[in-house]
């Protein structure tokens, strides 16, 4: 079979798309199993944009900074979430620190501005993300060391389509792994082929509920055809896009709560992540 035809052709389209666009690829290896994040990255950039809070709590830890940093923002990810930790920063020693900086209101402020050029989004391959297994998933995307979105990608010229890339996910991808753990780290969840696309904001094993994230065909479902690519190529020329993603996770994912009451009448909280309709995607049907 050619490998323009290849499910890793279709992998390596996309990661040189993003390259090319203001990502950078991220080295699997420097991936902590048991935090479910990139420390290395987390602490570079916080190092970078941050350096005069740093310096304050330093003169108190020394040496310790780095590993008491990287213990308080896990803690916080555990506690609050991934969302709220991204929008709003964590604490460590009575000082917050931002792990991501959003496009300010307006560029009179060059401080402001450099902080959010600094931020980092990274594409991750075949990554291993479990200590229990060595499954691997097709792609990651973080936002400077913390995972955003993971992705299964599958290709029909391999006699695989989307639909395997939701079977994976429900059925070879533990829900209970901290990178899959609702709200805890990576918040939304790509099944996608070069014709189709699938999204979810809650792993849950075979309840698992993917959502079309497709433009719609003339009035129907699925894609229209692309003369310079994949039908599904607007998922990381557009949604993906350094700028869109950012926008995204600043302003319009949010966690929607409601009450709800269980058939012996209990009154419970349903928590549903809403990941949005973008508006250069305002046709995703």
């Amino acid at each position: 079979m050619s490998k323009i035809h290849t499910e890793e052709q279709f992998e390596s389209a996309i990661e040189a798309h993003l390259l090319a666009n203001g990502y950078s690829a991220l080295p699997k290896d420097g991936y902590d199993i048991e935090r479910a994040f990139f420390p290395t990255q987390v602490i570079g950039f916080i190092r970078e944009t941050q350096a005069e809070e740093l310096k304050r709590i330093e003169t108190m830890l020394g040496d310790k900074t780095d590993g008491t940093l990287l213990k308080d923002l896990n803690f916080w990810l555990n506690s609050q979430g991934m969302l709220p930790v991204l929008r709003n920063g964590f604490k460590c020693h009575g000082r917050t620190f931002r792990v991501c900086f959003f496009k300010p209101a307006h560029g009179m402020n060059p401080t402001l501005e450099s902080q959010y050029g600094a931020n980092r989004l990274s594409v991750i391959r075949q990554l291993r993300y479990s200590s229990k297994n060595s499954n691997e998933l097709d792609l990651v995307l973080s936002i400077n060391g913390l995972p955003v979105i993971t992705a299964e990608l599958k290709n029909p010229m391999t006699g695989q389509t989307v639909e395997n890339a939701i079977r994976q996910y429900k059925k070879d991808r533990d829900h209970r792994e901290l990178l899959f753990d609702f709200k805890k780290r990576a918040l939304v969840h790509f099944a996608m082929d070069t014709e189709l696309a699938y999204m979810t904001t809650r792993l849950a094993g075979s309840a698992t509920f993917f959502l079309p994230f497709n433009q719609g065909d003339e009035g129907g479902a699925g894609n229209p055809p692309n003369a310079g690519g994949y039908r599904t190529s607007y998922v990381w020329e557009q949604v993906w896009q350094r700028e869109s993603l950012l926008d995204i996770f600043a302003r319009f994912l949010h966690l929607q709560v409601e009450d709800k009451r269980t058939e012996d009448d209990k009154l419970i909280k349903k928590e549903t992540m809403i990941f949005p309709r973008y508006p250069q995607l305002s046709a995703v049907r």
